[in-house]
């Protein structure tokens, strides 16, 4: 449905892609100008309520672009504010497809603004100072490498709310609040490294014995058929890996082959591979099969079973093995039936899983590091000013004016 009448013109309004074309899952197009806001307002048509005349600083506003007829994508958008508190301009998220970011763009052009190539919109704005010029151009990069879009709203929000933090703890640290500013430092830290897990896909194991329903579980766990399932063992003879998405985490998991004593040289080759592969990994998920195993076999298992990992029951819609209920009864370890063929219990592991790479409570929007150079610069600054305010804030001042 058309939100407009007739185009609308201003002056010095310009607009870019920011991601190249058919690269990744995301596209990012920058709109700046005095008058961004107002032509956004003009596309955009809220989710729940429509869009405020003037937007809270470090807040995303979801919805609708529309062009003269219909919906073009669902966006993002992300208010970029002057050091007045006036919007400068408007970072808009969509999906990745060229033809979405041409009809955008399209729409833009039509109400005002020039198309310009990306580095004119770095210089745009006047009150990018080089902190936050820095940033901005560092979560643009990464913007690119973006699996989820929880990951794109948080880093197109990190524009926004890391130069504050680093404002404030620089602040802090000048008017001598050692301690104050040691504490956002470190929290600012905590976070930083718990988004790490956000930005980067952790690799997730997903081992056991042959036909416990590993292959299954992978299937089951990323909503698609892509492991091939057999009830013939060992029918998985090498590693496979499959990117999923839970709770908006993306996630890739490892189909490992099945652990056992090979009977030939290839098998012994693939069995290898995928204890290599779960060694590297961020989480392991154990999976036995409830159904025939032994008592044995369910001791060994738990036996092996790391502080990390996560110890799964498989195939809960089959009878239980008969020392399945003396084992789940005095066992200590903690089990999560499932079956991988039904969904039940999939949900439940689900939340495990988040839980256990650190973010079922990770805060969106709290400020981050999620460059990992100047993450372990700010670790080391951290590290070695304990007692010297003046130094810890020159120091953090100079990764950005530096940047050493």
């Amino acid at each position: 449905m058309p939100l407009h009448d007739t185009p609308t013109t201003f002056d010095s309004l310009i607009c870019c892609p920011l991601t190249p074309p058919g690269v990744g899952a995301i596209a990012v197009i920058a709109l700046c100008g005095d008058k961004s806001w107002s032509i956004v307002c003009e596309c955009v048509e809220g989710f729940k309520t429509k869009l405020p005349e003037s937007p809270q600083p470090g807040r995303l506003y979801f919805g609708k672009f529309y062009d003269d007829t219909e919906a073009i994508d669902e966006v993002i958008l992300a208010p970029q504010h002057g050091s007045a508190g006036n919007v400068v301009g408007v970072d808009i998220s969509g999906h990745g497809g060229i033809r979405v970011v041409e009809r955008i763009l399209m729409m833009l052009t039509e109400r005002g603004a020039s198309l310009v190539p990306p580095d004119s919109v770095a210089s745009c704005n006047p009150t990018n100072d080089g902190m936050r010029a820095t940033i901005a151009a560092d979560a643009m990069r990464r913007l690119i490498r973006a699996t989820t879009r929880r990951a794109a709203r948080f880093l197109m929000l990190q524009i926004e709310l890391l130069p504050i933090a680093y404002i404030e703890i620089i602040d802090a640290a000048k008017c001598g609040n050692v301690n104050n500013a040691r504490a956002k430092l470190q929290a600012l830290i905590e976070q930083s490294n718990r988004a790490a897990n956000l930005l980067t896909p952790p690799k997730i194991s997903v081992i056991g014995p042959p036909n416990a329903g590993k292959s299954s579980l992978v299937n089951a766990l990323s909503g698609r058929g892509e492991v091939i399932v057999s009830d013939t063992e060992g029918t998985t003879r090498d590693w496979v890996t499959v990117a999923v998405v839970i709770d908006g985490v993306g996630l890739t998991l490892i189909d490992t082959a099945g652990l056992r004593d090979a009977p030939t040289s290839l098998e012994d080759i693939a069995i290898a591979r995928g204890r290599s592969a779960a060694k590297e990994s961020s989480l392991r998920i154990c999976v036995i099969d409830r159904s025939t195993a032994t008592r044995a076999d369910l001791d060994d298992a738990a036996s092996k079973v790391e502080t990390n990992d996560i110890f799964v029951a498989n195939k809960s819609d089959l009878p239980a093995a008969r020392d399945w209920a003396v084992f789940a009864k005095f066992s200590t370890a903690n089990v999560i039936e499932i079956s991988a063929s039904t969904g039940d219990g999939i949900d439940h592991l689900r939340a495990a899983i988040v839980r256990r790479i650190g973010l079922s409570d990770f805060d969106d929007q709290a400020a981050a590091e999620f460059n990992a150079d100047r993450l372990g610069k700010i670790c080391n600054v951290y590290r070695t000013n304990a007692n010297s305010s003046t130094s810890l804030a020159e120091q953090i001042e100079g990764i950005f004016v530096r940047g050493s």
